[in-house]
């Protein structure tokens, strides 16, 4: 066999051989892909069902917060109503204050209205608290609430590229088959050339 010969088998088998190896890294390549795609996919809808379940006990806290500043409001107005009774009560005892008795439940009624009071002002001091934390707490929920249907965008993008890693497998493939086809007919046309020389 002579050596132009030889030098063409052996190119037309590296050209077999890196076609053949080519397909086989391109599946392995698509697959692992593919897997990966999936795991993400999977990670993306746990965190979306976590995203939908942070923003439904969000918005759950933003009710109850709702139901103690308004109860702190309520229980403000009746301890309000309770010292102006207490003192009303005081200045009727004050009339009848001929007994003793009567005038330690005047001290007693004194005591509990300036108790009364500073419950008040804590209470103030939290409803205050509550209703400036509202709108930032509106805020977060709102942005809470964005997230599962951002995360459903990105699971769908994922499956969308999921669906098309065998299509493109299937595109290097054939585009590895055409470039060996034709470095085999360039071979086989280089070798018919020399043939055809005297």
């Amino acid at each position: 066999m002579n050596r132009s010969r030889v030098i063409a088998v052996a190119a037309g088998v590296l050209i077999a051989a890196s076609v053949i190896l080519g397909w086989i890294a391109i599946g392995r390549l698509g697959h692992a892909t593919e897997r990966g795609l999936a795991r993400t996919e999977q990670s993306l809808t746990s965190a979306r069902a976590l995203a939908a379940d942070t923003a439904a006990s969000a918005e759950q806290l933003q009710t109850l917060i709702g139901l103690v500043g308004e109860g702190l409001s309520g229980t403000s107005d009746a301890l309000v109503a309770t010292r102006q009774v207490s003192a009303s009560v005081r200045g009727l005892l004050d009339i009848a204050s001929v007994f003793d008795k009567v005038e330690n439940l005047t001290t007693q009624l004194q005591n509990a209205e300036a108790s009364i009071a500073d419950v008040e002002v804590t209470l103030a001091e939290a409803a205050g608290a509550i209703d400036e934390a509202a709108p930032t707490l509106d805020k977060a929920v709102q942005s809470m609430q964005s997230i599962p249907a951002e995360l459903d965008r990105s699971i769908a993008d994922v499956a969308a590229s999921r669906r098309q890693i065998d299509q493109q497998v299937w595109l290097w493939r054939a585009a590895m088959l055409a470039g060996g086809a034709a470095f085999g007919l360039l071979l086989l046309q280089t070798m018919g050339g020399r043939r055809d020389q005297p």
